[in-house]
């Protein structure tokens, strides 16, 4: 299990680096980026962090959850495995 805690200290600068990050997909439009992590003046941080940290495959594992929960709105993100919480996924912003 990993799990990793985060303070956002600036939501325009994790708003940005996910911005690029989306803005990087091909055929991604920033229409699709508002829609996505919503506007740069309030932006979804749970999005965000998605776009930011979704894994990509690791070679001999195989991914079993995925989620972004805010534990304090705007200020604690929690990523844990699905089998311990017994929740459904949030969808990952980049697929």
């Amino acid at each position: 299990m990993v799990t990793l805690a985060l303070t956002v200290e600036d939501a325009r600068a994790l708003w940005s680096a996910a911005a690029d990050r989306a803005l990087s997909a091909p055929g991604m439009t920033i229409a699709d980026v508002l829609d996505t992590i919503g506007p740069r003046e309030d932006p979804s941080i749970a999005e965000c962090i998605s776009m930011l940290t979704a894994p990509a495959g690791i070679a001999g594992c195989a991914l079993e959850g995925f989620e972004v929960r805010e534990e304090v709105p705007g200020q604690v993100i929690h990523l844990l495995p699905v089998q311990e919480r017994g929740t459904p996924l949030l969808p990952a912003a980049n697929g």
